[in-house]
């Protein structure tokens, strides 16, 4: 089996960048509704609606003008909601 070029690799990386980046805005908003309605949590509201479609927004562009380091802003953004709703929740 031939090792794939580097163009390859990285056209692999951007695509599931995008990919992950665009599936994080419907499981937030599901996560945001279930959170609100049983918890209340305030901050769900600021961190779940505005982080996943930046990140989702990121992925594509990233995507479609071939920049990586773009592609991993959107990575890092799609993921980071959680453990920042977490730790807003934690001092409030």
């Amino acid at each position: 089996m031939p090792y794939p070029s580097s163009s390859e690799n990285l056209e692999l990386f951007l695509t599931r960048a995008r990919m992950l980046s665009a599936v994080a805005v419907p499981a937030y908003l599901a996560l945001l509704l279930f959170l609100t309605s049983e918890e209340g949590w305030r901050w769900s509201f600021l961190v779940l609606c505005v982080l996943p479609p930046v990140a989702a927004v990121a992925g594509f562009v990233g995507k479609r003008d071939i920049r990586p380091g773009l592609a991993v802003a959107a990575l890092v953004l799609a993921f980071a909601p959680l453990p920042l709703i977490g730790g807003l929740e934690a001092l409030f």
